[in-house]
Parts: C-alpha cells; sequence; structure tokens
C-alpha cells in the first residue's frame, strides 16, 4: 500500500524528525566526503552588523554572544578588532563577561603595518586571526602580496594565536601559490569564499575538494553569501567536499542578500546528513528572536526553521492529519525540537469535511451531515472579517452549534 512509502522514511531516533531515505542511499554518500566532525562558527556578531540598518550595542553583542554559548556553538567571529575601535571593546567585554567560545577577528593583510595589525587585535583579547586576502593600495604586485601573506601569517602564529587565511578570488595557478606560501607559514586553517554569492554549489564543492587535496589534514571554513539564494546549499556542497568549519549568521543576515543562515545550516546538516552537532537545537529560537529584536530587522514569516508560518496548519487535509497525530505527514521536524510551537487555524482551505470532522470527533463531538453544513457556514462569515479563526474559536463555536 501507499501507506508504506512512509514507514520507509528514514526516522530519528529520538522521534524529532525524519529524512528522505534517498538521502543516506550508497549512490549518494558516496559522492560526499563528510569530515568526521563540523564546527559552527557563528558570524553573527560581525557579518550580521553589516546588514543595512543594523547596529548591534556592545551590550547586545554580550547578550548575543552568551545565549550562542549557552547553546553550544563553540566559536563566534566578532569583528575586525584592529580597525574598529568599538569592535575592540566587544572582544575585551566578552572576556570580561567570561565568554569561552574562540572568538575570531577579521585582519587586513593589505594593512600597511600588519605587525601593528596582528598587535591590536591580540591585545583586544582575540583567541583566533583570520587573514582575508583583497585587493588594496599597500599591495601592488604579485610579490608584494606573496610576501605579505607569509609576513602575516608567521608574526601572528609567533604571538601563540590560531591563524585562518583565504582569499575574496580564487585562480587557480594563484590559489595553488597562496596554499603553499600559507602552509609555508604555518596557517592553521584555510577559508574558501564565495563573497558574491556567485558560485554554483557543485563548483564550489570542486573548490573545496581542490583545495582540500593540497593543504592535507588542515581544516578548512566556507563562508558564502546568499546573492542566489543559494547560501546554505553552498555551504552544504563545501561540507561535502570536505570542509570542517561553517561560517553562518543567524536568520540568513548580512551585507547585501545576506549569508548562510545559522539555522538552516544547523538542522540540514543533522537531518540531512545525520551529523550530530551536539548543540542544543531548542534554543534556535530563543536566539533567532533576539537577534530579531536587535537587528530590527523583521523575519519573514515564511522564513525557514523559525518563521512565525513555519508550524501554522490550515490545508483541510494538514490539519486532519495533524489532529490524528500523523505529524510525519506534512512536517519534517517537531516544532519543539527549535523551540517552535504548532498551532491549527481554520479558515479558506479547512472547510471540507476532514479537519473540522477530526476536530469535533477530538473534542468529543459528532455532528450530522446538516450541523456540519450549518457549522461551515458560521465558519465562512466569521472569516470574512477575520480570515481565520483559531482552535479555540472553533470550539467554541461548535458546542455552540451542535448543543
Amino acid at each position: 500500500m501507499w501507506w508504506n512509502a512512509w514507514a520507509s522514511m528514514r526516522m530519528d531516533k529520538d522521534q524529532r524528525w525524519w529524512s528522505f531515505e534517498w538521502n543516506f542511499a550508497d549512490s549518494v554518500r558516496s559522492q560526499m566526503n563528510l569530515p568526521e566532525k563540523i564546527i559552527i562558527k557563528d558570524d553573527t556578531l560581525r557579518e550580521g552588523e553589516e546588514t543595512p540598518g543594523t547596529y548591534f550595542t556592545i551590550d547586545e553583542k554580550v547578550e548575543i554572544a552568551k545565549l550562542l554559548e549557552e547553546m553550544g556553538i563553540p566559536e563566534i567571529e566578532v569583528g575586525y578588532a584592529a580597525g574598529i575601535k568599538e569592535h575592540a571593546d566587544t572582544f575585551k567585554a566578552l572576556k570580561r563577561d567570561g565568554i569561552k567560545m574562540m572568538l575570531s577577528s577579521h585582519a587586513r593583510l593589505y594593512a600597511e603595518d600588519i605587525k601593528r595589525e596582528v598587535d591590536d587585535i591580540i591585545s583586544a583579547g582575540a583567541d583566533h586571526i583570520n587573514f582575508l586576502l583583497v585587493p588594496g593600495p599597500v599591495l601592488k604586485t604579485k610579490n608584494a602580496v606573496f610576501e605579505r601573506i607569509v609576513e602575516g601569517i608567521e608574526y601572528a602564529k609567533s604571538q601563540d594565536v590560531t591563524v585562518a587565511f583565504g582569499s575574496g578570488r580564487v585562480i587557480p595557478r594563484y590559489w595553488k601559490k597562496f596554499l603553499a606560501l600559507a602552509m609555508e607559514a604555518g596557517v592553521d586553517r584555510i577559508v574558501v569564499y564565495d563573497g558574491n554569492g556567485c558560485a554554483h554549489p557543485s563548483a564550489f564543492k570542486d573548490n573545496v575538494e581542490f583545495t582540500k587535496n593540497i593543504v592535507g589534514d588542515i581544516p578548512i571554513e566556507v563562508h558564502t553569501h546568499n546573492d542566489l539564494g543559494l547560501a546554505t546549499a553552498t555551504t552544504l556542497a563545501g561540507v561535502e567536499g570536505g570542509a570542517e568549519i561553517v561560517d553562518v549568521v543567524f536568520n540568513g543576515l548580512g551585507d547585501r542578500a545576506g549569508n548562510a543562515a545559522t539555522e538552516e545550516v544547523i538542522m540540514a546538516l543533522e537531518i540531512l546528513y545525520g551529523i550530530d552537532l551536539n548543540l542544543k537545537l531548542d534554543k534556535i529560537m530563543e536566539v533567532s528572536q533576539l537577534i530579531e529584536k536587535y537587528s530590527k530587522t523583521p523575519l519573514q514569516p515564511h522564513k525557514s526553521i523559525v518563521g512565525k508560518n513555519c508550524f501554522i496548519h490550515e490545508s483541510d487535509l494538514h490539519v486532519e492529519q495533524i489532529l490524528i497525530g500523523n505529524w510525519t505527514t506534512w512536517e519534517l521536524f517537531q516544532p519543539h525540537v527549535v523551540g517552535q510551537n504548532r498551532k491549527l487555524i481554520f479558515g479558506a482551505t479547512t472547510l471540507q469535511d476532514r479537519a473540522l470532522k477530526a476536530k469535533l470527533n477530538k473534542i468529543g463531538l459528532t455532528p450530522t451531515a446538516e450541523q456540519l453544513d450549518t457549522l461551515r457556514k458560521q465558519i465562512k462569515e466569521k472569516i470574512k472579517t477575520q480570515d481565520f479563526i483559531s482552535e479555540r474559536e472553533l470550539e467554541e463555536l461548535a458546542k455552540k452549534t451542535l448543543k
């Protein structure tokens, strides 16, 4: 029977979610080079603040960081400790408040004095320096770029911090050279960027695999943007290529169209890949709402994972299946997993028989066909002015109508 198709879906052992069985087929998994462990590096304090119109105070950043740490996030990127005084002050505030997560700062390889750049970052309290190579007036020749990569990484390593290196543009013949120089200088991590959201996910995966074949055991971090709506897909493609660290931003905030959303990447890794990230997933909604509040950037109602519509059901068959306990028919994961709540409403698409009968049966009412028709007409009148009625309103209306 067709019902067996649902029974064959891959269910989480704790009944939190299910997944498409084909996600785990050998023909699919054999195309992936998944790492043994994945680190979630949340970039909300830096990239999130680059969202047009968004500004986080230092106190707000500390509050966000505390909640991220409570959730189990191991790393965050705080900002530009050498270039922006308030970012340096934020690092110091986070340390004072006892934040234990690894705190990362972006660093400008094009800075006039790279040693001062590193010294300022370290004095702010950063644990990790992320060197990003982008064009700048100081680095006018290829040799100047090559020398600066080595100089920056070697000096930072001499100051007892971990160091990442990446380039905003990846041209294969130069990328090989950049990687060789970074490795010789002792880099701890390589970052593969799609800073303009212009990479096809398959091409990005290939880029990560290309890089992995060169750097070997040195971990790879991926950082993607959402200009074509593909940031999460591209990040996941990077993981399939072997990337061990993912840069993500809650609610998909960030400059332009934003970055890969923390909540999307986390839940996709858990559900689609079966990777246990050891996070308190039920904190997702709480973090999202705090960041929505402080960023002053409202979430779309239909935003995946954290949008208010994610677990609201109105369609007739959908409502019926939820009411009789078959949540897997129309939901991928249970709402409590991410701190959400389920809500059933009755509107224009719920006025066939199945949902109404299921609800009435649940509260011990067995209407005749005539009574059901009368109730349906009353609901139609109400939704002309209020779009839908809630479960409680339906119960009250039904009890009056079906005396």
